[in-house]
């Protein structure tokens, strides 16, 4: 019974570090700027 307290606290810090973690990490994210032109006869009718 010790045991699996013992289990349950370990996983349990383990799951508070890693959400820590995760909260507090600085992740990069690799981002590229997407330009599209659309033309203005999509928008307008052309006549």
């Amino acid at each position: 019974m010790k045991l699996v307290k013992i289990l349950c606290g370990v996983v349990a810090l383990a799951v508070i570090g890693g959400f820590a973690y995760v909260a507090m990490t600085d992740v990069t994210v690799p981002a590229r700027e997407i330009s599209t032109t659309i033309p203005n006869e999509r928008f307008f009718d052309a006549q």
